[in-house]
């Protein structure tokens, strides 16, 4: 009787966390799904440090602006930020050596605190705002590199191998992720942040500095993916990079929404994207496994971005994003 009890308070856990992260069943039924049908190439040492390795890529850019989703806006900036301060990083080389690699967090600091402050006192949607500014990054990133991809030597101890298997830039970015989901547990940026993004008018009225924690939202996506950025530009070629790419963009919106954020806000956070950055990475793994066509994988990943907000629109219609 006393053993029956108290597995019940362990299952009653397990339930509660299954019915806020329902991703967490999908990222299982993926590993069963795909180590079913590949079980050699699935569970391969290959294929789990691919995985970790796109993990990451996804995590980095994906946990900066989930603060700003949760108040019901987008920060798209982050790819901007890796390329103009990768750029940046190459200009700056020769007058600041290895320290030149403060230029991506710099930026992104820079960055959030620009969109934020014109965002609130202009009120220009955050996605054009910030869509705009990635389009005007590429091409003063082009401009400044001379139109072409610029190798930048000395960082190469960032992908250093530190534990067999282990990617290193996965070690790297745990003390990152770590204090993402500090931010969000154990600090009061997480209630007010998703009070602004449920009833902005309600936080106001609550005495909440709605435009205070608005810039902050944007200037911590800055911070995190300028930190990030620094791992990010070695773990993706240690090189300045000109070229804007659909897919950098998109996937981490889909880890941030299929981790259950809504675009609308107002519930979710970095926590939640960390198991939208597994779950599709595993996903995306198991399609490429498939063999099938690039074009083909590109629309199922579409479809999936669709299905994810949809489900996570679900009951919040009338709140508008902005």
């Amino acid at each position: 009787m006393n053993h029956s009890r108290r597995n019940k308070p362990t299952l009653s856990v397990i339930k509660q966390t299954l019915k806020m992260h329902p991703v967490i069943i999908v990222f299982l039924a993926l590993l069963l799904i795909f180590g079913s049908i590949y079980p050699g190439s699935f569970f391969s040492p290959i294929n789990f440090k691919a995985i970790l390795r796109q993990f990451v890529t996804l995590t980095l850019f994906a946990l900066g602006p989930s603060f700003v989703v949760l108040t019901g806006r987008l920060d798209l900036s982050y790819v901007g930020v890796w390329m103009l301060g990768g750029v940046l990083v190459w200009l700056c080389k020769p007058v600041l050596g290895m320290f030149s690699i403060i230029m991506i967090p710099v930026t992104g600091i820079a960055t959030g605190l620009f969109i934020g402050v014109i965002q609130t006192k202009a009120k220009i949607p955050s996605f054009i705002l910030t869509l705009s500014l990635v389009v005007t990054y590429t091409g003063l990133s082009a401009l400044i590199a001379g139109g072409y991809p610029r190798a930048v030597d000395g960082y190469e101890f960032i992908t250093a191998p530190l534990i067999p298997l282990i990617p290193s830039t996965f070690i790297w970015s745990i003390p990152i992720i770590i204090a993402a989901v500090f931010l969000m547990k154990c600090t009061r940026i997480c209630v007010y942040l998703n009070a602004i993004g449920s009833n902005e008018e309600g936080a106001r009225l609550a005495g909440i500095n709605v435009d205070k924690y608005k810039i902050l939202a944007f200037m911590l996506s800055g911070v995190f993916t300028g930190i990030g950025g620094i791992i990010l530009f070695q773990h993706l070629g240690g090189s300045a990079q000109v070229e804007l790419k659909l897919n950098t963009i998109v996937w981490p919106l889909v880890a941030i929404v299929l981790g259950g954020t809504p675009l609308t806000g107002g519930s979710g956070g970095p926590q939640r994207t960390i198991l939208g950055a597994i779950t599709f990475t595993v996903f995306y793994r198991g399609l490429y496994l498939s063999a099938l066509h690039p074009t083909m994988i590109t629309l199922l990943v579409g479809i999936v971005l669709i299905v994810s907000i949809i489900i996570s629109a679900r009951g919040l219609k009338g709140v508008t994003v902005t």
